[in-house]
């Protein structure tokens, strides 16, 4: 009778566990392209760990780089044509995109929080 009880009692905690755990939301993915200077702007509704891929569409070189509202800069380092770079985005706020070699290139977007 007590195990059945104790039993009956795990059951139910096991249940309840299983059912109030939330999954973390899924990232999601973005890709921007980068047509000889100038980046196709998606209307990005981004959040804190979603990715963006950069795929450089252009006959040159890019060098892309990330500079967040708190002045955090993020570079993607340089960029062969027909090649692609990714990034994970790290903090929520304003995002400007731009390029060390093009500075004509520019793209900005918010990054919502998770």
């Amino acid at each position: 009778m007590v195990m059945q009880t104790m039993l009956r009692v795990l059951t139910v905690s096991l249940a309840f566990a299983l059912t109030s755990y939330a999954l973390p939301a899924a990232a999601d993915e973005f890709e921007v392209t980068i047509h000889h200077v100038e980046l196709q702007d998606p209307g990005l509704k981004a959040k804190v760990g979603d990715a963006i891929s950069f795929v450089n569409h252009a006959d040159i070189s890019h060098n892309l780089y990330l500079t967040y509202e708190d002045g955090q800069v993020e570079t993607l380092d340089t960029q062969p044509p027909r090649t692609t770079k990714r990034t994970v985005l790290k903090r929520a706020g304003h995002v400007v995109v731009r390029c060390w070699i093009h500075p004509i290139i520019r793209m900005e977007f918010d990054v919502a929080a998770k």
